[in-house]
């Protein structure tokens, strides 16, 4: 008997899949093997009994090269969306060819990561043949007789539906295998294309990639999200709010956003073509909500470029006080500019030196505590501290200081979809917040406690000024300091860099760059008309000047964004300004507020009555906190 739609998984080489994306034409066939359910869910329980050697440095789900993977797809999930009409930002929507009341959803994916991409490529074409390119727009009207099989179909065993019919089929058991000599689904080299029976999805046909990352990675990569460059400014936050205000705020703020980043999970659930922030805006405010997130996004980007720049400039600067910090900023621009035309790939490696550098500061600031004997900058003996904050302003500006550290929302709704097991995500979220927590409170606190009242907007360049410490402490953080700018910028200019890639028209939006659709159109359309010379030549041409003048546009974009990141930075020089405006501004908007409003409208036939008044209760507050924080740090 064959296996339900609903519950047919395909699995693809990656190698294939790359091939099939670029319209290759080598030969007519199409590649994939087509597993069950039963026979999924069968192989899931047999992975949960691997040996532990799957998990080593060189093979299984957790090793080196699958976490690179996972994390360089991670970097790429930071994106700013610009067809606020468009209804799922990572799809492409078509009409059934066999059904006009059906539609199709087609994810988008980049077939160099394997992870979902606004700029990608229809996931349907890794499973189509070469020759049947322009005949099919997807896969979903694909039987099982289209396919080469190479294992025949399991019964389907009489499974309860799930309590929520909306929910994703393969959100309970993610981790599958085939018998085959060409693949296998568990290797590195296969991914799984999923597809969701109408039926089920409201008339709706879902094509989607199976998350291929573990809870480790998942946890790694969220880890990476919320470790930031804020943490640096929490000692002053603490100063400005003081013992009795401080440590609450900062355990509200951890618990507040761990409770609505399960929010955001819960409303993912609802509908499995739900991948981003943004969806979650559109599905619940229409064009209108997709249009105010990607501004608050375009926002928060930038103020995470400057005040990178701002920290590359102070610290050297307190090294070296004769050169200016001015002067260290346009270094740091020569630097930094050069980097934004490195690819991804490389990028996501380089990132990685980024939170090295954070958790190696935290942990020399820590060190330097303790070698110190004498004060300020011991924690043997601690500076004075305050209990409360000096005035009402000071309490203000803590807000948005204790905030800025938390805000990781944007990113989840990608990272969930990632997963191998999404349901896990919740648990995931939990281990996150644990060594959030652990970094960002303990961060705060040992740094009041060294410095006490004369504690600066950096805590980094406290350290920096004070006597008493080993000599190469002082080159170390300086070092360090100046690493996590150029590991960091680089990736936070991306998005607005493709950003005016399509506004500038060098990319189209939800396609690759322009000249390689051109390609692709060009590969389709000599399927049925023979070119002449002169007209391949006319084409020829055509394509040198639009590769070039885009390389030069895309060029300009780059380096553009760099110099608006540098020159906020010159008139906008406060580290702590900066930090306590995004956070008040910005955190306490996309990580409070339009969750709560998310989960109310989208789940509003499910939630609960407590649950909708804490909702209305986190807004409120939320509110208010958020105005008195941004009034502080623009006054």
């Amino acid at each position: 008997m064959e296996a339900n739609e609903e519950d047919t998984y395909i699995s693809i080489p990656i190698s294939i899949a790359r091939r099939n994306s670029r319209f290759t034409r080598d030969d007519d066939r199409s590649y994939g093997s087509i597993i069950s359910s039963t026979e999924q869910a069968h192989k899931a329980m047999r992975s949960d009994n691997v040996p532990i050697s799957s998990t080593s440095s060189f093979k299984g789900p957790n090793s080196i090269k699958r976490f690179q993977s996972s994390y360089q797809r991670a970097n790429s999930f930071k994106s700013i969306e610009v067809n606020m009409g468009r209804e799922r930002s990572y799809f492409n929507t078509v009409n059934s060819p066999n059904d006009s009341n059906v539609s199709v959803y087609d994810q988008l994916i980049d077939y160099d990561t394997m992870g979902a991409s606004v700029n990608g490529r229809r996931l349907s074409m890794a499973v189509n043949g070469p020759g049947s390119i322009s005949k099919k727009n997807s896969i979903a009207d694909l039987n099982p007789n289209d396919f080469p099989l190479r294992e025949s179909f399991l019964e389907s065993s009489n499974e309860p539906n799930n309590t929520n019919p909306l929910l994703n089929p393969s959100y309970q058991e993610n981790e599958f295998a085939i018998r085959s000599q060409s693949h296998k689904i568990n290797d590195i080299n296969s991914i799984i294309i999923q597809k969701l029976k109408p039926e089920k999805l409201d008339n709706k046909v879902v094509i989607k990639i199976v998350g291929q990352s573990t809870q480790p990675q998942t946890v790694f990569n969220s880890v990476n999200v919320l470790i930031g460059i804020g943490l640096f400014a929490l000692p002053l936050g603490l100063k400005y709010s003081g013992w009795i205000l401080g440590i609450p705020m900062l355990a509200l703020f951890a618990l507040g956003t761990l409770f609505t980043a399960d929010l955001l999970s819960r409303c993912l659930d609802t509908d499995p073509s739900l991948i981003s922030y943004g969806d979650l805006g559109y599905a619940s405010f229409g064009p209108v909500g997709r249009a105010l997130i990607s501004l608050l996004f375009s926002l928060d980007l930038l103020g995470a470029g400057v005040s990178l720049f701002i920290l590359f400039g102070d610290s050297l600067n307190a090294l070296f006080p004769s050169i200016s910090i001015t002067q260290f900023k346009l270094i740091g621009f020569l630097l930094i500019c050069p980097l934004s035309f490195v690819p991804l790939s490389i990028l996501s490696n380089v990132s990685l030196l980024g939170i090295i550098s954070t958790l190696g500061t935290i942990l020399i600031i820590i060190l330097c505590g303790l070698w110190k004997s004498t004060s300020p900058g011991s924690l043997i003996h601690p500076n004075p501290t305050a209990w409360w904050p000096e005035d009402f302003k000071s309490f203000c500006l803590s807000i948005g200081l204790l905030s800025a550290c938390w805000g990781g929302h944007a990113i989840f709704p990608n990272l969930k979809n990632d997963m191998r097991h999404p349901k896990s995500f919740t648990s995931c979220l939990k281990y996150t917040y644990m060594i959030t927590a652990s970094a960002d409170i303990g961060t705060a606190v040992f740094g009041f406690l060294m410095f006490g009242s004369s504690v600066e907007n950096e805590i980094t360049k406290n350290i920096l000024n004070t006597s008493g410490y080993p000599k190469f402490v002082y080159y170390a953080i300086s070092a360090l300091m100046s690493v996590i700018p150029l590991a960091k910028t680089p990736l936070n200019c991306l998005p607005i860099v493709s950003l005016l890639d399509i506004i500038t028209g060098v990319k189209i939006n939800g396609g690759q760059e322009f000249e390689e659709d051109y390609d692709d159109e060009l590969a389709i359309e000599s399927e049925y008309e023979d070119l002449t010379p002169k007209n391949s030549q006319i084409s020829t041409v055509r394509k040198e000047h639009k590769s070039l003048k885009s390389a030069i546009i895309s060029c300009f974009n780059k380096v553009f964004v760099n110099a608006l990141f540098l020159v906020t930075s010159m008139v906008y020089p406060e580290f702590d300004k900066i930090l306590a405006l995004l956070g008040a501004g910005l955190c306490f908007i996309i990580c409070f507020i339009l969750p709560c409003l998310f989960y109310m409208i989208m789940c509003k036939n499910t939630i609960k009555k407590w649950e909708y008044y804490l909702c209305c209760g986190i807004i409120f507050v939320s509110i208010i906190l958020s105005v008195l924080g941004v009034g502080a740090a623009i006054s």
